[in-house]
């Protein structure tokens, strides 16, 4: 047999991110991380202590070259825009990072970095306080909403669901009224719709508040 293969702790984890790249975090155990690493299982203690420590740095990993970049300009608005498109291009590259960061808590430096450049944006805007934490989660809500909706949809799906509205046409007339739009629906044309709507609403908030 030949020897083991030597092995240092980023290529360990560049390979469980590219396992759950390929296959989804349910394909991201021990076994199979040490087959891709030609090492084995016992071997991988040296560089994580455990599962949850693993699935950890894969997070850090992907999020850690996301959150890396020069600093923001603009306004807060624009600020936030262009980083919640980026956030969902980034997720939709990664989704088992994404289903990752919606199954379980992943206390890392670039999880915070992320809370601190959206909540910067928001108090550049003047949202602040628990007004700043519900808006922060709502529009990280909508973002993993927008990228785990989309992935597993295409055409073909919205497809089947408005023949079965046109079965029954007595009792879809707002399906069949909206067909054409349901069925060739652009997912980053409506992420940007929605994000749109979202700081509209979190400024009209804002100016409520401040009126005497």
């Amino acid at each position: 047999m030949p020897p083991p293969e030597r092995i240092d702790t980023a290529t360990v984890i560049a390979r469980a991110v590219s396992i759950v790249d390929r296959d989804g975090v349910d394909a991201l155990s021990f076994r199979r991380l040490a087959g891709e690493c030609g090492v084995t299982a016992m071997a991988l203690y040296r560089h994580v202590r455990d599962k949850d420590e693993l699935l950890d740095r894969v997070v850090e990993q992907v999020l850690g070259e996301f959150v890396i970049g020069p600093p923001a300009t603009g306004r807060w608005r624009e600020q936030l825009t262009e980083f919640f498109l980026q956030a969902r291009r980034m997720f939709l590259d990664h989704p088992g990072i994404a289903a990752i960061c919606m199954q379980r808590p992943t206390p890392v430096t670039a999880v915070g970095q992320i809370y601190e450049r959206v909540l910067e944006g928001l108090t550049q805007g003047g949202i602040t306080g628990q007004d700043a934490v519900y808006a922060f989660d709502t529009l990280l809500m909508f973002m993993f909403g927008s990228v785990l909706w989309e992935l597993p949809r295409s055409e073909l799906e919205r497809e089947r669901l408005l023949r079965l509205a046109l079965a029954e046409p007595a009792d879809t007339p707002q399906l069949i009224a909206h067909a054409t739009e349901l069925a060739h629906r652009n997912a980053a044309d409506y992420y940007e719709q929605g994000l749109a709507t979202i700081l509209d609403g979190l400024e009209t908030r804002r100016d409520a508040t401040r009126q005497p």
